[in-house]
C-alpha cells in the first residue's frame, strides 16, 4: 500500500476524487466506472465492507481511551494508525476530492437546468445511452432471465418518471409559500423595511424552506442514489433525476456556500440516507452481484434504458402565471415563469432539434471516451 502521508500520493488520490465528484453530479457519468477505470473498485468495496459493529466499537474504545490520556504521547497516534492499516485515509481523500468537485459544479449545474434545460438534458441522454454499453458489456450470457430482468428495469424507470411529475411538485410548494407570502406581505408591499433586513440576515437564520417530508425524502433518495453510485455504468444523480431530487440537491449545494441553514440541514438529511444506504446497500450489492450477476446486470440495463424517457430534452412547458419562491428570508412571486413537466413532445422548431442534436452527440463523444479509457 502506498505511503498515505506523501504529497504525490496525496495529489493522486484527491485528483481521483475530483474524477469521482465530476461523475456523480453529471447524470451518466458513473462513479464505480471510474473507480474500474482507476483500477480502485475492489478496493473501495473492501473499505465499505469493513465498516461494521466491531469496527465502530473499537474505535470509540481507542477514543475514549485517547480521551482519557489526552496529552500523552501516542494517544492520538494509535487511532491514526489503525485508520491508515484500515485504508480509510485513502477512502477520506477520494471523499474529499469528490466533494471539492461537487461543490465548485453545483452552481453550473443549476445554471444549466434552469436556463438551458434542452440542451442539458440533450447532453445527459448522449451520456445515457452511450453508457448503456457499459453493463452490456460485462454480461456474461444473454437468456430469458436476463430480457425479463432488462424489461423490468425499464418499467420501473419509466413508471417512476410518470409518477414524479416537476410541474405538481413546484405547484404544491408554490401553493404552500403563496399562503405564507400573503402573510408577510399583507398590504402587497414588496420593500417593505422589515422584509429588506430580512434579505440581508438570510443567511444567519432558519426560513423553513424545506418541509418535514422534503427532509426526510432527501435521506431516502440519498441512500437510493448511494446504491447506484457504487455500480459500474449506472449514476447516482440519474436516480436523483428519476426521484425528482436532482435539482433541489443541487441546489441546496449551490446555497450551502451561502451559509443558509436550510441548505446545510437539507443536505445532512442527504449525508445521513448516504451513510445508512452505504452501510446497508454495499453488502447486499456484493450479495447479489456474486449470486445474481447476470441478471442484475440485466435490471441496470433496463434502468437505463427506461431512464431515456425521462432524460428525453423536449418536455411539455406550463407558464405559472405567479410562482412562489423562497429566497433567503422572504418568499418572491416570480410571474410568468416556465415550469417543465415530464410530458416527452417533439421538438418544436429546427434551430431548437439542431443545437440539441450538437449537445446529444457531445454526451456520446465524452462516454465513448470513457468506455475507452476504462477497457485500456
Amino acid at each position: 500500500m502506498e505511503n498515505d502521508f506523501s504529497r504525490p500520493s496525496l495529489v493522486k488520490v484527491l485528483f481521483m476524487g475530483l474524477c469521482l465528484g465530476t461523475a456523480n453530479i453529471i447524470p451518466g457519468v458513473s462513479g464505480g466506472t471510474f473507480l474500474l477505470i482507476f483500477n480502485i473498485y475492489e478496493r473501495v468495496f473492501a473499505i465499505l465492507n469493513r465498516i461494521n459493529q466491531s469496527l465502530v466499537l473499537r474505535l470509540g474504545a481507542m477514543t475514549f481511551t485517547a480521551a482519557k490520556n489526552l496529552g500523552r504521547k501516542g494517544s492520538i497516534r494509535a487511532i491514526l494508525v489503525y485508520l491508515q492499516e484500515m485504508d480509510f485515509f485513502f477512502l477520506g481523500k477520494l471523499a474529499l476530492g469528490a466533494l471539492a468537485a461537487i461543490l465548485a459544479l453545483s452552481d453550473v449545474m443549476k445554471y444549466l437546468l434552469v436556463h438551458h434545460f434542452p440542451l442539458t438534458y440533450s447532453l445527459f441522454f448522449g451520456l445515457i445511452l452511450v453508457s448503456i454499453l457499459i453493463p452490456v458489456r460485462m454480461l456474461k450470457c444473454l437468456n430469458g432471465p436476463v430480457i425479463v430482468c432488462v424489461m423490468l428495469g425499464i418499467i420501473s424507470t419509466v413508471a417512476v418518471s410518470w409518477l414524479v411529475n416537476p410541474y405538481e411538485k413546484v405547484n404544491i410548494k408554490s401553493a404552500l409559500l403563496e399562503r405564507q407570502y400573503q402573510q408577510l406581505h399583507p398590504d402587497g408591499n414588496l420593500m417593505d423595511k422589515k422584509i429588506v433586513q430580512g434579505r440581508q440576515d438570510a443567511g444567519e437564520k432558519f426560513t423553513g424552506k424545506y418541509t418535514l417530508e422534503e427532509y426526510v425524502y432527501a435521506g431516502i433518495c440519498g441512500a437510493v442514489s448511494i446504491s447506484a453510485m457504487v455500480l459500474p455504468g449506472i449514476s447516482g444523480s440519474l436516480v436523483l433525476i428519476l426521484m425528482g431530487a436532482y435539482f433541489d440537491v443541487i441546489s441546496a449545494i449551490s446555497g450551502l456556500k451561502s451559509g443558509h441553514p436550510d441548505a446545510l440541514i437539507f443536505l445532512l438529511c442527504f449525508g445521513v440516507g448516504i451513510v445508512a444506504g452505504g452501510l446497508l446497500f454495499v453488502r447486499l450489492i456484493s450479495f447479489v452481484l456474486k449470486h445474481y450477476y447476470n441478471t442484475t446486470m440485466g435490471f441496470l440495463i433496463g434502468l437505463m434504458a427506461g431512464s431515456l424517457h425521462a432524460l428525453w430534452p423536449f418536455k411539455h412547458a406550463v407558464i405559472m402565471a405567479r410562482q412562489y419562491v423562497r429566497e433567503g428570508n422572504d418568499i418572491l412571486m416570480i410571474e410568468n415563469s416556465r415550469i417543465y413537466t415530464n410530458i416527452n413532445i417533439l421538438p418544436e422548431n429546427l434551430h431548437g432539434l439542431l443545437f440539441a442534436l450538437v449537445f446529444f452527440l457531445v454526451g456520446c463523444g465524452v462516454m465513448f471516451a470513457f468506455i475507452r479509457a476504462e477497457s485500456s
